[in-house]
């Protein structure tokens, strides 16, 4: 699908889409507990329709009507080494946290399971989540340490080191599937970065009555305990909303109000507001919502590290800036659905903007946008990037705009109902 964004003035009000970080890891604790969990304002988005078809895959039970979904876990006792009738292949689409989460969650199985997926998730690394497994008796066999990878458990516990400096997704299903483990565990990891999201997971996990303690990040003590079914209700996604708000700063003179957003939330995205502060954006804090107005946007300086996702829709504030802006953590980029630095680099320029990559900066050199062609790469936030530009700049056609369904299937219909011109074609 192409879609032509054109200049225009939003204002109104819109709901951030639900978290699928949130409701991704609310599944898999579904999938492990006793009894029937709840999930309120579950989202729609390809990553969180593959979590809940792997939970079903690995032995839960899952309905659904409107955005409520019920699971009932797929373990058949209180304290079971092995998930109940799982399939022997699970697919995990394009979603990087489902598959990096659920291999862990498979490991508990005696039975061998394929894990496979779709697209650039084919040639994410999986190397130090192997290293990890292995060293708590699961059997693996992968192609070249990327998917297809076959697990063969169970994850008996003990004591496991993570190199966690290529992703904290692979602790995040650690944690998860040590806390169902045989044995308690220490998990020692190193160069962790993104620590709001394993704080997320912990949060997580602590509503389905598991405690996890940690010494400053370093080492993590697991002492396996039954999940217990419960109902909750997602988070708002400061990732989707972060292009929200963004737009807000760039294209809506009376301001416009992002709601669903939790300003105590644990996830990471919503440094979101430091970034904007920075850069001089006005905006306010209410009750559950984030109320922003058109700014004239100050070059700013901002460290993504332990946010990578933010770096789209950020690089596209700063192509409006009044100077050259600096966003660091530019390594946390390489695996995503697609080299985003790169990407960012490559499709800004047609527009007009340059993007120079040093190191583990990215410095936006701002410029009055150009009409231009650009691309997605199949990826849903550079296809978000993209529609900024043409929101606040000129008419941008973006070829592979669906990919916007992986996490903010409504993207295009919301800023519609903002006043945003959109043409697909």
């Amino acid at each position: 699908m192409k879609v032509e964004v054109m200049p225009s003035l939003l204002s109104g009000r819109v709901e951030a889409p639900g978290s699928k970080s949130d409701a991704q890891r609310i599944v898999a604790c579904a999938l492990l507990a006793k009894g029937v969990t709840t999930i309120h304002r579950f989202p729609e988005g390809d990553d969180c329709e593959a979590a809940l078809q792997i939970a079903q895959d690995l032995g839960a039970i899952v309905s659904r009507k409107g955005s409520t979904v019920e699971i009932k876990g797929g373990f058949p006792q209180a304290f079971a080494a092995g998930i109940r009738n799982p399939k022997e292949e699970i697919q995990c689409g394009e979603s990087g946290l489902a598959s990096r989460m659920f291999a862990s969650i498979a490991a508990l199985s005696e039975t061998p399971i394929l894990i496979t997926g779709k697209g650039s998730l084919m040639k994410r690394p999986f190397h130090d989540l192997i290293r990890a497994l292995e060293q708590s008796g699961v059997k693996i066999e992968s192609h070249e340490g990327c998917l297809p990878m076959r697990v063969c458990g169970p994850l008996k516990g003990g004591s496991i080191h993570l190199d966690a400096s290529l992703s904290s997704q692979f602790l995040t299903g650690l944690l998860i599937a040590l806390a169902r483990a045989n044995e308690p565990s220490v998990l020692e990891v190193s160069h962790l970065n993104s620590r709001p999201y394993i704080d997320l997971t912990i949060e997580v996990l602590a509503k389905f009555g598991v405690a996890i303690t940690n010494d400053s990040y370093r080492r993590f003590h697991i002492v396996p305990k039954a999940f217990k079914g419960t109902e909750l209700t997602v988070l708002g996604d400061w990732s989707g909303a972060a292009f929200l708000l963004v737009a807000g700063a760039l294209s809506a003179p009376d301001g416009l109000i992002v709601a669903n957003l939790n300003v105590n939330s644990a996830q990471a995205d919503r440094a979101v507001l430091e970034a904007l502060q920075l850069a001089g954006v006005k905006f306010e804090v209410l009750p559950d919502a984030i109320h922003v107005k058109q700014s004239d946007v100050c070059a700013f300086e901002f460290d993504a590290t332990h946010c990578p996702d933010l770096f789209p829709p950020l690089a596209a504030l700063a192509a409006f800036a009044n100077g050259v802006s600096v966003i660091r953590g530019v390594s946390r980029l390489k695996h995503k659905e697609s080299n985003r630095a790169k990407a960012l680099q490559q499709e800004f320029a047609k527009a007009g903007v340059r993007i120079v990559l040093r190191d583990d900066e990215m410095k936006i050199y701002p410029a009055a946008i150009r009409s231009a062609h650009l691309h997605s790469h199949n990826d849903h936030r550079m296809a978000m990037a993209a529609a900024l530009l043409g929101l606040a700049g000129a008419r941008v056609s973006i070829q592979q705009a669906a990919s916007v369904s992986k996490s903010f299937p409504d993207f295009y219909s919301d800023i519609q109902k903002l006043g945003a011109r959109v043409k697909f074609q």
